[in-house]
């Protein structure tokens, strides 16, 4: 057993040299597009940008506002407002549950409603912290940084693209068409990452780790390219607008431990 845990622990640590050795993979890009990422929700995605020293300069982000949008991700949770409360009531309705099956639904509700207040508390942080020069600067940042498979994900773009319901049908077959694939080749990048199912010597594994990492780049690329083919000239314009100035984010490989602001 100690051998096993000491062998995760040394494969662990070679992983973070290696990654931090080859995120140059996706730094040949003039954009904050982020490819083979983890898909984080959009609040999430704003604090990975806002953690990067480029778009803290783009920004002109303040020492103090940097700090304030650290404390979100570095602080203990029982500096998330109203969690005390929320414990204080959570710990009186499992002290009130008559049964296993009766405490197993109130924390299955409790940790939903704590997420709801953890990512509230995220969101109001950068509508406290962020001038709306900022704010919407962060906004055409985060486009770059999911490309145009975003508009897939936001009613509010298709309607800002006058994208017609047809175009719409296309864009998601286009996109249908990569995402089993690129899920099977997710799953494998990020299961080497954290043990492999048969003994490999680490050299094999961070090869084949570095190769998922570009072909799922590439595939990413091809997607991309795939959808925004599928805009007009107009539309095509509207979304760079949409999407603002480049800039360029030298982005590390992501991986399953990846949080904002936490130093590798």
């Amino acid at each position: 057993m100690k051998a096993t845990v000491t062998f995760m622990k040394t494969t662990f640590c070679l992983l973070l040299i290696f990654l931090s050795q080859v995120h140059n993979i996706f730094a040949d890009d003039q954009s904050a597009r982020c490819y083979a990422a983890l898909d984080y929700d959009i609040v999430t995605c704003k604090y990975f940008l806002l953690a990067t020293r480029e778009v803290q300069n783009d920004l002109g982000l303040t020492r103090q506002q940097i700090k304030s949008l650290k404390l979100v991700w570095l602080s203990p949770i029982t500096n998330i407002p109203a969690f005390v409360e929320f414990r204080h009531s959570h710990k009186e309705l499992l002290a009130s549950a008559h049964s296993d099956e009766e405490r197993a639904k109130i924390r299955k509700s409790e940790n939903e409603k704590f997420e709801l207040l953890l990512k509230q508390y995220e969101k109001t942080t950068l509508q406290n912290t962020l001038s709306p020069i900022q704010t919407n600067r962060l906004n055409e940042l985060f486009l770059q940084m999911k490309g145009p498979h975003a508009i897939l994900e936001d009613s509010n773009l298709v309607q800002k693209l006058n994208l017609k319901e047809n175009q719409v049908t296309e864009l998601n077959d286009r996109a249908n068409t990569y995402t089993q694939f690129l899920s099977l080749l997710r799953q494998r990048f990020l299961g080497l990452q954290i043990q492999t199912i048969r003994k490999r010597s680490l050299d094999d594994v961070m090869s084949e780790i570095k190769a998922l990492a570009i072909e799922i780049k590439e595939i990413e690329k091809d997607r991309d390219d795939g959808l925004l083919a599928v805009l007009d000239q107009d539309q095509s314009r509207s979304w760079d607008k949409l999407c603002g100035a480049p800039v360029s984010i030298n982005w590390k490989i992501d991986y399953f431990s990846d949080t904002p602001f936490q130093k590798k």
